[in-house]
């Protein structure tokens, strides 16, 4: 760990050192350059939705602290749904404090809970429910944008995957530097060992702000960052650690429960309200038990001030802020500011083109008044002075320098603030007097795009489609022409191209869908389908848009004749690979659950989290149970402790537990996890008809996983069951529930928490194997070839 020693320690300065930091040196290297993408990927209606989406909850414009920030209070996160709603919600409207949430990745390694985006998709989405949740606190957000790699156990691999903890830290001290807090608070502490340490990216987070807190200050560290303007060495008075219940020991108590005298409600209510923004995350059904608090409990981690502690005060007696200066982007996203009417403004074109000029026309009765000076700051920048006499329209031009904001899960990690890219200030005439203040309802755009419905494709023998969708924004722009690619991965030599054209024709965005035909006798192994495309008089030069697929060949063998139904959660990888396998197969709905019409089914498979999200799953579940007892072969995917464990609150019936058991014989759930997807795994029955038929399983289909192994492993279940898989992270115990079989009655049930769904997604060779054996042991084990007899 680097410490301050160039200068003497301000008094009162108060360092508790964190557990096992010397465990994991800094890394010399800084790399703060921002992550970016090699592949654009498909963005669904969902996000689409959810930015035309008005919030339930709007900030009363507040024009107080305009000029001054005596108070600059900086929340610290790992993931969307870690910043402390509560207590930012108190400082913003209770003392009325600058209010940030500094988030250090877009949560896109997460699991989706409403749909089936992932990775940056679902990055994307997780940003813009941020963004509706700081609405609602009041709060302005930056994200930092490390890769969210999905659970990790250890900083260490954190700060490996984010290129070093020098890097990471001298992202924060950076900002640090630039926004000038005066309390930075975090939930993420520093210990590193032992069973009470948390997420692996949470600790990265606490031991980065812990060295964050002096290096600030530290003329030597990175001192490149000081010659930005605005950006000067900064020591925070204080650096705390919220715990997540009142803990025995404590040094200050936020009421969070008092009421808000504008608002009507307490802290806890406002940030439960934002925090059911997070619905990707599961938040909108947890949000009441996991908010309502009298106050949220700190320790002080790092002090730098003689000034004492209060008990209900993180700032208390600290001297007035005079040197942070919040850029307008604050006031606007804080809610500070008033901004026009809707309906005022009115663009032309929502979505422009670097180059483009576009007109404005404005409502001239809903301004505040005639004569103003209008600024325009951001990718636009100019001034519009109007009078008695000004028209209500203007052209505005979109310098060729412009940065793209679409498309949004590719363009997101190219800037920390999400916000739209040109805001607008309306001052009186002749004087600073700001009278409103907002954005343009506008995004930037190259002039084409290039997506897929498809992240990954499989080819065989027969037709091979492939639908790529083309989005040409540029108005100005003629044909469109085209390359497709297919290279082989081991030596990238390209083994089929074809060149195509789109004739221009009228339209503005226009999208053509084009549907491809691959080749169908390429030999197993891995591929890359790259498509690039070029416009014809563009508005600006603009450079190829570019697009690459991975596409797999392999082949997998089901048994002719099974019948497969699922019972679907809110995603669809299950589905689409029982399609691309040729098995047929139904979706169960409350119907088919509720007359038990499931006997011509050989399996049924659940899907992840259905018991949380299936109402009728979990009403009708005695009726699959019997359906196993009478030869079928039930399918259980991962589901979490809340929805499944016989202790924890019943999701849809409030006051009341889970049932005693979901499953035939006792299973309760951990959460113990496997997260290194390249964790060995032992076959624990090697010789079972599982591993046999109908495809052999050889240790190479464990080889090449995505993310991780598994997660929310049972801890303790029945003897009855029969352990399949042994595996584990490095330097921890096997863990052998991964996978558990059982006979009941003339069938069988199989729970599986290994994340067959995200391997599906991108065509798994192994995880195809391996799941097609799973949902065929009904016709491969010696059992009666027919389904379950009624």
């Amino acid at each position: 760990m680097r410490m301050d020693t160039s200068r003497p320690r301000a008094p009162g300065w108060r360092s508790i050192p964190p557990e096992t930091m010397g465990n994991i040196p800094p890394d010399p290297a800084c790399h703060v350059a921002m992550h970016t993408l090699c592949a654009m990927r498909y963005a669904g209606l969902r996000l689409l939705f959810l930015l035309l989406l008005v919030p339930a909850f709007r900030p009363v414009p507040d024009l107080r602290a305009q000029d001054a920030a005596p108070l600059v209070v900086m929340n610290l996160a790992a993931h969307p749904d870690d910043e402390d709603g509560r207590t930012l919600a108190y400082y913003r409207y209770a003392k009325n404090a600058i209010a940030y949430s500094v988030i250090f990745t877009r949560g896109e390694g997460g699991q989706n809970e409403i749909g089936p985006e992932l990775y940056e998709d679902l990055g994307a989405l997780r940003t813009e429910e941020t963004l509706q949740a700081a609405r609602i606190l009041g709060t302005q957000v930056y994200f930092l944008n490390f890769k969210d790699f999905g659970f990790s156990k250890h900083a260490a691999e954190a700060f490996e995957a984010w290129g070093g903890r020098d890097a990471v830290t001298a992202r924060l001290v950076y900002l640090i530097r630039k926004l000038k807090p005066d309390v930075l608070f975090t939930n993420h502490d520093t210990v590193t060992v032992g069973p009470r340490r948390q997420h692996g990216q949470h600790q990265a987070v606490g031991l980065a702000a812990y060295d964050a807190m002096t290096l600030a200050a530290d003329p030597t560290y990175h001192p490149e960052q000081l010659q930005e303007p605005g950006v000067s060495l900064w020591q925070p008075h204080r650096l705390f650690l919220r715990h997540w219940s009142r803990p025995e020991a404590y040094d200050v108590a936020v009421p969070v429960g008092a009421i808000d005298p504008d608002r009507g409600r307490s802290y806890s209510e406002i940030a439960m309200e934002a925090l059911r923004e997070h619905a990707s995350q599961g938040m909108g059904m947890f949000a009441q038990r996991r908010l309502q608090a009298e106050a949220t409990y700190f320790s002080l981690l790092r002090s730098a001030t003689a000034a004492p502690l209060a008990p209900d005060d993180l700032a208390a007696h600290l001297p007035p802020n005079t040197a942070a200066t919040p850029d307008l982007t604050y006031w606007i996203d804080a809610g500070r500011l008033p901004d026009l009417p809707e309906g005022t403004l009115h663009l032309d074109t929502p979505i422009a083109v670097p180059g483009q000029r576009i007109r404005l026309s404005w409502d001239v009765a809903q301004l505040p008044q005639r004569r103003l000076r209008w600024e325009f700051s951001g990718a636009i920048d100019t001034t519009l002075y109007l009078s008695d006499t000004t028209p209500g329209v203007a052209t505005l031009h979109v310098p060729t320098t412009a940065t793209p904001t679409l498309p949004r899960a590719e363009r997101q990690y190219d800037r920390w603030l999400s916000h739209p890219p040109v805001w607008y200030t309306l001052y009186r005439a002749g004087t600073n007097e700001r009278v409103a203040a907002g954005y343009l309802p506008l995004e930037i755009a190259p002039a084409l795009t290039l997506s897929s419905p498809d992240d990954v494709v499989r080819l065989r023998p027969g037709k091979n489609p492939l639908v790529i969708e083309s989005t040409l924004y540029d108005p100005q722009a003629g044909a469109i022409h085209l390359n497709v690619a297919v290279s082989r991965d081991a030596d990238r030599t390209v083994l089929w191209h074809e060149q195509l054209a789109l004739t221009a024709h009228p339209g503005h965005p226009r999208t053509d869908t084009l549907r491809l035909t691959l080749p169908d006798s390429l030999p197993e192994g891995t591929y890359t389908v790259t498509v690039t495309a070029l416009p014809d008089q563009t508005t600006a030069p603009a450079p190829p848009a570019r697009l690459q697929v991975p596409a797999r060949v392999f082949d997998v063998a089901v048994p002719p004749g099974l019948r497969v139904g699922v019972v679907q959660s809110y995603d669809d990888a299950l589905a689409r690979a029982l399609t691309d396998m040729g098995i047929a197969h139904v979706l169960l709905d409350s119907l088919a659950l509720a007359k038990s019409t499931f006997d011509d089914l050989h399996t049924i498979v659940i899907d992840i989290r259905a018991y949380l999200v299936r109402p009728d799953l979990r009403q009708y579940n005695d009726r699959l149970l019997d359906w196993v007892a009478r030869g079928g072969h039930l399918v259980v995917n991962y589901q979490k402790t809340f929805e499944w464990n016989p202790d924890a609150p019943d999701p849809f019936h409030p006051g009341q537990t889970n049932p005693p058991t979901l499953a035939p014989y006792p299973i309760v759930l951990s959460r113990d996890r496997v997260t290194y997807e390249t964790a060995p795994v032992t076959l624990l029955v090697p010789d079972h008809v599982l591993f046999q038929a109908p495809n052999a399983i050889t240790p190479a289909d464990w080889d090449g996983w995505v993310q991780e192994r598994g997660l929310y492993f049972p801890r303790t279940y029945d003897a009855r069951y029969l352990e399949l898989f042994s595996m584990h992270d490095p330097g921890e115990p096997p863990l052998r529930g991964s996978t558990l079989l059982a006979s009941v009655g003339r069938g069988t049930y199989l729970y599986t928490a290994l994340v067959w769904y995200r391997q599906l997604k991108v065509f798994h060779p192994g995880a195809y194997r391996l799941f097609a054996n799973l949902i065929s042991l009904p016709l491969v084990d010696g059992r009666a070839a027919s389904p379950a007899d009624p």
